[in-house]
Order: C-alpha cells, then sequence, then structure tokens
C-alpha cells in the first residue's frame, strides 16, 4: 500500500509540474492545503477519494487519469537530462540529424 501512495505521489508531482503549477497553486485550485498536498505528493498523506477527485479536476484530468500509476510521465528534468545524454552520446552526423528533426518540429509549435 505504502509503494501505491508513493506511486501516485510521484504522478501527481509530474502532472503538476508539467503543468507548470506550485504545489500552492495546485492546492488552491483544489481546495486543499499546501500541507496535505505536500504529504499526498511525498506519498504520505492519505487522501480521500473527493480529495483525489479534486486535485484531478484542477489538472484538467479524469480520476482514471491520475491513477494510471504504470505509464507515469518523466518530469521535465528527467527528460531534459535523457535528451542531453542521448545526444552527448552521438555522432556528429547524428547531432546535426537530430537538430535539422527538433528545428522542423519547432516550426509547428
Amino acid at each position: 500500500m505504502d509503494n501505491i501512495a508513493k506511486l501516485l505521489g510521484k504522478r501527481l508531482a509530474v502532472l503538476r509540474k508539467c503543468r507548470k503549477a506550485t504545489q500552492l497553486q495546485l492546492a488552491e485550485r483544489a481546495g486543499l492545503s499546501l500541507k496535505h498536498l505536500g504529504e499526498i505528493e511525498r506519498g504520505r498523506g492519505n487522501p480521500t477519494l473527493e480529495s483525489l477527485h479534486r486535485l484531478a479536476e484542477a489538472l484538467g484530468i479524469s480520476l482514471s487519469e491520475l491513477f494510471r500509476l504504470e505509464k507515469a510521465p518523466p518530469s521535465p528534468e528527467e527528460i531534459e537530462n535523457r535528451l542531453l545524454d542521448f545526444v552527448k552520446s552521438s555522432s556528429a552526423e547524428q547531432k546535426q540529424q537530430l537538430y535539422r528533426i527538433v528545428a522542423g518540429l519547432a516550426e509547428y509549435y
């Protein structure tokens, strides 16, 4: 059970960070205390179903999306580190190809 609480807390923190929201902002949107949200994100809180529903709504997702624990998206920091590691280990030619791909994608976003 403790493991599920930690997975849920990590997922909640990642989803919050992906939306560039602080703990305070999310807590206010969900009508929770900052302390309670922090405990949930650390896997130490014992949130009610109502609290989880309010958090999901504040994040703009469904409860089922919140509970997709096995597919928690990597945090922005993890994504950056993975990309940097990938680029560093690439050859000069691969780096040029990657640059062209990313530059092309950036035009659409």
